[in-house]
């Protein structure tokens, strides 16, 4: 969801928003090394009417890279059949050109609200730059790691990438509100050869929860959803079976003071298909939040908004636990992976320095032979050399190790990023 408030104020009728975005990388893997230039605008419009009381606003973000890679390192054929390998040249297509955008929609009334979003992003992208880790913004818990895409898969691919969100909050109370939501998923290769890089999932998903502020330093959330994905394969005569998958959770936040909090959840998930059978999945997560600014409170069922403003030096830290299953995006199975995160953001002056580590592990999936575990960690510092003009520069590393009794991966990767950001104040009309 976009935190609509927090960018656009509520007595402004249109808006527009122009950034640019330039960043340079150089990657060292076990599998290939690539030097990486991106050119990512963003083109965003709001449009607010009825004194505040319904938004809409619309984003083009594309992203433009080019990419020269060399030293290219294959597997032992003797472990692994060279067919199964991409070993096409990537400097045969050094430009990709992701076409990345989304729409979305607020209107909120005295006791309900209604959130409805739509985003989609389409066209080739380097599989070294699909699932870089965003950095951790402060709000909530730091996400999980995303996966690497070894380069012996495949070097770019066609991305398609669809998400429907719909969200109705209705406040039965000050402190209860009832939150009915829908979404639809759907990621993955475009055409069939990207689907060989990575399997098309798709599907729907429903959920409902129930959002109790029972004291004012204590939220319960319960929460039971369901819903089906489907696999396709690099053959469109082959489909992956459909999985099912229903779940009920249970979470509680704790505020020990304005600056600190505490959040833990549990519950369920049984999910599987027809041909394999179903499972019984764990669902956990703990997570803690620190930002000496203040964190935001809001009532249940009313609109997201951004922390309190703080004077001075900023720090955030955020822990976070999480045991789920998740689609693999590289066999299409449900399993179950567990995940570990942790971010830090410090603030001096003009001065950013931020640091995060992740690390995922598949276990304790009987119905997958799957073996999978990842490490993801990355330092970098943003100085801010006017209101509109920024320079960041980092470097990141990520281990990976991969294996489904079809596929067999081991990838170190290490990247040196720098990077330049121009946004200026937003043209109001």
């Amino acid at each position: 969801m976009l935190p609509l408030p927090a960018v656009v104020p509520m007595d402004v009728a249109q808006q527009a928003y122009v950034q640019v975005r330039a960043e340079e990388r150089v990657r060292f893997g076990s599998d290939i090394d690539a030097a990486e230039t991106e050119l990512n605008p963003q083109l965003r419009y709001d449009f607010i009417w009825s004194g505040g009381q319904n938004h809409f606003v619309a984003i083009y973000q594309p992203r433009f890279v080019y990419t020269h890679s060399w030293a290219r390192r294959f597997p032992d054929p003797n472990l692994i059949n060279p067919l199964t390998l991409n070993q096409a040249d990537p400097n045969d297509t050094p430009l990709s050109a992701l076409h990345n955008g989304g729409f979305g929609f607020e209107a909120v009334r005295q006791r309900w609200r209604l959130s409805a979003y739509q985003f989609g992003a389409y066209g080739p992208v380097t599989t070294t730059t699909l699932l870089v880790q965003a950095p951790w913004d402060g709000a909530g818990p730091p996400a999980e790691p995303n996966p690497i895409i070894p380069s012996t898969i495949a070097a770019r691919f066609t991305l398609l990438f669809l998400q429907t969100q719909i969200f109705v909050p209705v406040r039965l109370s000050r402190r209860v509100a009832l939150i009915p939501g829908f979404v639809y998923n759907a990621f993955g290769g475009a055409d069939p050869e990207s689907r060989g890089v990575i399997a098309l999932t798709q599907g729907p998903g429903v959920s409902l929860a129930l959002d109790v502020a029972a004291t004012r330093n204590d939220r319960f959330v319960s929460t039971v959803g369901g819903g089906q994905v489907q696999t396709k394969f690099e053959d469109d005569t082959r489909e992956g079976a459909t999985i099912y998958r229903s779940e009920a959770t249970q979470s509680w936040r704790h505020w020990y003071t304005d600056h600190f909090s505490t959040e833990v959840m549990g519950g369920g998930s049984i999910g599987g298909d027809n041909i394999n059978g179903f499972s019984i999945f764990s669902l956990a997560q703990a997570s803690v939040l620190y930002d000496s600014y203040g964190q935001a409170r809001v009532e249940p069922g009313a609109p997201p908004q951004g922390p309190p403003p703080g004077r001075g030096r900023r720090l955030q830290i955020g822990v976070s636990g999480r045991i789920a299953p998740w689609i693999d995006l590289f066999s299409g199975e449900l399993e179950q992976r567990g995940t570990v995160t942790i971010a830090a953001n410090y603030v001096v002056d003009r001065t950013m320095f931020r640091g995060q580590v992740g690390t995922a592990k598949v276990f304790n999936t009987p119905r997958s032979v799957a073996e999978y575990e990842l490490v993801l960690t990355e330092g970098g510092i943003r100085y801010r050399i006017t209101p509109v003009l920024s320079a960041d520069l980092g470097v990141r590393y990520g281990h990976q190790s991969f294996n489904n009794a079809i596929r067999f991966s081991d990838v170190d990767q290490f990247t040196v990023f720098g990077g330049l950001l121009f946004a200026p104040l937003p043209a109001r009309f």
